[in-house]
């Protein structure tokens, strides 16, 4: 079975806690284009988890992007 792309974004490590979402949090990320997901996917394996580690605070590893 495919995973939707909310299912997708976890497994690549750009979300890193799913159970912080609502029900329509990860509808509106459904919602997002192939092409979006893609370029999120893209941008977590660029940066890399050495990077965001150095960057990042708190308990998970993890910075915001702002569009």
């Amino acid at each position: 079975m495919r995973k939707d792309k909310f299912e997708r974004l976890v497994s690549k490590g750009v979300i890193l806690k799913p159970d912080k979402f609502s029900e329509g949090d990860k509808k509106r990320i459904n919602s997002l284009t192939a092409d979006e997901v893609k370029a999120l996917i893209s941008i977590r394996g660029k940066l890399g988890s050495r990077f965001i580690r150095a960057k990042a605070t708190g308990r998970s590893p993890s910075i915001c992007i702002v569009f």
